[in-house]
C-alpha cells in the first residue's frame, strides 16, 4: 500500500511540475504584413506560414494600439512591449526639439563599422530593455542574436545588449554589424559573408513561381500604380548584372538570403543547442519593400509571401533538425501593416481614395498657411517650423495666446483637403477625455522629449507621396495597424482567437511562456491562451 500512495504521489508530483522553458525562442517580424493576407493566401501556403497559422495559436484581432505604424516604432514595440511613448522610438525619424535636426532612429555617430563594413548604427536611442535583455539578466550565459535586412529592425527588436546583431549591405551583398555589438564577425558569418550566396542563388529574373489561377481575383498585373520599366510593371522582373547585390531587396531573394543567414546562426552560435534559453529575432524586410513599390493587392505580393512561406518552411525543418521540435517556440507578428494603394481601391473596391502628391498638392498649401500666419501676425519670423513646431513665443508677442495660434493652425490645416485632424503635444501629453478620434493611439506614439508641437491625420484611405505609384503607411487607420499575432510550439493545441489584443503584448508573453522575468513597466500584457 505504502508503494502504491508513493507512486501515485509521485504521478501528481510529475503531473503538476512545471514544464521545462523551450530551449530557443525565435522571434519573427514580417516587415508590412497585412494580418489578412493568412485568410486570403493561406491555400498557396505550404511550408512556415502553414505550420503557424494551421497548427499554432492566431490572435485574428491584433492591433498597434499607436498611431505611428512605422518600421521604428513597429520593431521597437515588439522587442520591448512598450509604446514608442515608452520606448523613445517615436517613429523612423524625428526632429530635435532643440536643435531642429532631423534624427534617425538608429543612429549613432559613435559605433564604428567592424571589419571594413558597417557601422553607424546602434541601440544607444532605445530607452527600454527588449526580450533579449530580460533573458541575460536571468541567464547571462544566454545568447541574443537579431538578423534583418534593414538596420533599424535588427537593432530595435534585440535590445540594448544582444551578443550579436546582423543587417544587410546593398553594397558589399553581405551581412554587416557595428563596433556597438562585436569587434569582428564570428567565423561563421565571415564565412556565409564569403560564400557567393548571390551568386549561387539568384536567377536572372525574378518570375511567377504561381498557376495563373492565383491571381485571378487580384486583377492586372500590369497596373499604372506600379513601377514601370520599360513601360510596365508586370512580371519577370529581370536582374542587372553586376546590381544584384541591391536589386535583390523588393524581391523574395532577400529574405531567402536573411533565412540562410539566420539558419547559419543557429548552427555557428548553437543556439538552442545548450542547457539555457537563447533568443533568436529575424525581421524579414522584402514584404515592405514590395508593398511600398506594387501595394498589398499585387502579383508581386503574392508571389512575396509565397517564397517566404516555403523559406520559413525550409528555416523550421533546420530548427527541427539542430534543435528539436519540442525544444524551440516561434512568434510572429508584424511592425506595421499597409494601405492598399488609392488607384487600386479606387478602381476595383469603390472606396474613395486620393493618392496626394506632396509637392503639388501639399507643400504649396502648407506655405500659403505659414504665409497668412505670419501676415495675420504682422511677424517677420515664422509661426510654423519644419511643419512639426510650433513658434508660440512669437506669436505671443504678437497678441495670439496658445490657444489662439493652435485655433488658428488647426483651421489653417483642416482647410487642406488631405487633413481631417490635428494633435497638439498638451493633448498627446494629457490624460483628459477627448472627443478627437485615435487621440489614445496618439498618445501612446508621443514620447514627449524627442517630440514635435503637433501631428496630423490625413484623410481615410488616402496617402501623401513623392510619386505618382506605389503605396505607404504610418496611420493610426486600421489597415496600416492590424497585424499577424501567432504562436506556435510543438503540440500547440490549435486555436483561432477574436479579442482584441496589441502587439506590445507578443514579447511579455514569450517571457512568461519561458519563465523568466519582465519590467512590470511594459504596456503589453501575457496572453492567457499561450501556455504549456
Amino acid at each position: 500500500m505504502k508503494k502504491i500512495i508513493a507512486v501515485l504521489m509521485l504521478l501528481v508530483s510529475l503531473s503538476f511540475s512545471k514544464p521545462p522553458a523551450p530551449k530557443l525562442i525565435v522571434f519573427i517580424s514580417i516587415d508590412q504584413m497585412r494580418s489578412d493576407y493568412f485568410d486570403r493566401y493561406s491555400s498557396f501556403f505550404t511550408g512556415g506560414f502553414h505550420r503557424l497559422y494551421s497548427k499554432g495559436i492566431v490572435f485574428t484581432n491584433a492591433d498597434l494600439n499607436y498611431a505611428t505604424s512605422e518600421t521604428g516604432p513597429g520593431h521597437a514595440t515588439l522587442g520591448t512591449g512598450c509604446y514608442p511613448a515608452h520606448s523613445g522610438i517615436l517613429s523612423n525619424e524625428w526632429i530635435d526639439p532643440i536643435t531642429k535636426r532631423t534624427i534617425y532612429c538608429v543612429e549613432d555617430s559613435l559605433a564604428k563599422q567592424v571589419d571594413g563594413n558597417g557601422g553607424g548604427f546602434s541601440a544607444r536611442n532605445l530607452v527600454v530593455p527588449a526580450i533579449g535583455d530580460w533573458l541575460k539578466a536571468s541567464s547571462k550565459n544566454s545568447k541574443v542574436v537579431s538578423v534583418s535586412s534593414k538596420d533599424r529592425a535588427a537593432i530595435l527588436m534585440a535590445g540594448k545588449k544582444p551578443d550579436y546583431v546582423f543587417w544587410y549591405s546593398r553594397k558589399n551583398g553581405a551581412m554587416m554589424t557595428s563596433d556597438y555589438y562585436m569587434n569582428t564577425l564570428p567565423q561563421w558569418a565571415k564565412d556565409f559573408n564569403a560564400s557567393g550566396w548571390i551568386e549561387k542563388n539568384v536567377p536572372d529574373a525574378w518570375v511567377k513561381s504561381l498557376p495563373d489561377s492565383a491571381f485571378a481575383s487580384l486583377g492586372p498585373d500590369n497596373f499604372t500604380a506600379e513601377p514601370q520599366t520599360n513601360g510596365t510593371s508586370a512580371f519577370p522582373h529581370p536582374f542587372t548584372a553586376g546590381k544584384k547585390a541591391d536589386q535583390i531587396m523588393g524581391t523574395p531573394y532577400g529574405d531567402k538570403f536573411v533565412i540562410d543567414f539566420a539558419i547559419s546562426a543557429v548552427q555557428g552560435e548553437k543556439l538552442g543547442q545548450r542547457n539555457m534559453t537563447d533568443v533568436l529575432c529575424m525581421s524579414l524586410s522584402n514584404c515592405d519593400y514590395v508593398g511600398h513599390g506594387y501595394g498589398p493587392d499585387s502579383h508581386e505580393q503574392l508571389e512575396l509571401l509565397a517564397a517566404v512561406d516555403k523559406g520559413l518552411g525550409k528555416f523550421f525543418d533546420a530548427l527541427d533538425a539542430a534543435v528539436g521540435k519540442d525544444n524551440y517556440v516561434v512568434a510572429l507578428s508584424a511592425d506595421h501593416a499597409v494601405c492598399p494603394l488609392p488607384e487600386y481601391n479606387a478602381q476595383f473596391r469603390n472606396i474613395p481614395a486620393k493618392r496626394y502628391i506632396y509637392a503639388d498638392d501639399i507643400k504649396p498649401k502648407l506655405d500659403s498657411l505659414s504665409s497668412l500666419l505670419k501676415y495675420e501676425l504682422n511677424s517677420s519670423e515664422d509661426v510654423i517650423i519644419k511643419n512639426s513646431f510650433i513658434n508660440y513665443s512669437t506669436a505671443q508677442k504678437n497678441g495670439w495666446d496658445s490657444l489662439k495660434v493652435e485655433q488658428e493652425l488647426t483651421k489653417g490645416m483642416l482647410a487642406i483637403d488631405a487633413f481631417v485632424g490635428v494633435y497638439f503635444r498638451h493633448e498627446m501629453m494629457s490624460t483628459a477625455p477627448s472627443a478627437k478620434p485615435f487621440m489614445q493611439k496618439f498618445r501612446n506614439s508621443y514620447y514627449a522629449q524627442r517630440g514635435e508641437d503637433f501631428h496630423y491625420l490625413i484623410r481615410e484611405n488616402c496617402i501623401i507621396s513623392s510619386k505618382t505609384t506605389g503605396t505607404t503607411h504610418g496611420t493610426p487607420y486600421s489597415y496600416d495597424t492590424h497585424v499577424p499575432l501567432i504562436f506556435w510550439w510543438n503540440n500547440a493545441v490549435s486555436k483561432k482567437i477574436a479579442r482584441e489584443v496589441h502587439s506590445a503584448d507578443a514579447a511579455p508573453t514569450l517571457a512568461k511562456f519561458a519563465g523568466f522575468a519582465f519590467p512590470k513597466t511594459v504596456d503589453g500584457v501575457p496572453l492567457k491562451e499561450v501556455k504549456r
